[in-house]
């Protein structure tokens, strides 16, 4: 459905989506991890499992158009001490930034994907904490992007924030013209 063709009604249901998208996929990614507990018969058995991945594609989706654009809830909701908020964030700053580079991220998506073959009871356990360990992920990744300004990673310093970089120098005035 192209932007032109939706109803404005039908659009600030899908932004409104999009704005608690990430907590959305939290929930999407316990429901997974709860799911071997619950005891499903019949079409349930293929449907929730079926509905639950459709939910967590759509959410990944809505949350990156939402990251996309400015959100006035998303505006309103800002505290007014955003920089000292954003120091106590420190760890979730480094975790988003270390998870994006693909010497971390492929092996954790190995990892992600692997454990779901574990057949034994503790190998379902090991499958439990690293499917559940995407909601600090999310969490880290929604995170950065409301305090994305005030990362000492994306601003350049590198983690610590204190580089500064020298002003460039100064050229003397030379009011000659070149022949």
């Amino acid at each position: 459905m192209t932007e032109s063709a939706r109803t404005p009604g039908n659009s600030r249901a899908i932004d409104l989506l999009g704005h608690y998208a990430s907590e959305i996929l939290i929930g999407a990614v316990i429901a997974v991890v709860s799911l071997p507990v619950l005891p499903l018969s019949g079409l349930l058995l293929l449907t929730v499992p079926a509905a639950l991945l459709a939910v967590v594609i759509l959410t990944w989706v809505l949350m990156r158009r939402h990251d996309r654009r400015l959100c006035e809830q998303c505006m309103l909701s800002m505290p007014l001490n955003l920089a000292q908020q954003a120091s106590r964030y420190k760890r979730r700053f480094w975790m988003t930034h270390t998870g994006s580079n693909p010497r971390f991220m492929i092996p954790y998506l190995i990892v992600l994907i692997g454990s779901n073959f574990a057949a034994s009871t503790i190998g379902r356990l090991c499958w439990a904490v690293t499917q559940l360990s995407m909601v600090y992920l999310i969490l880290c990744y929604s995170t950065h992007r409301k305090l994305q300004p005030w990362c000492p990673w994306c601003s350049g310093g590198g983690g610590g924030g204190e580089h500064v970089e020298d002003p460039p120098p100064v050229l003397p005035n030379d009011d000659r013209q070149l022949i």
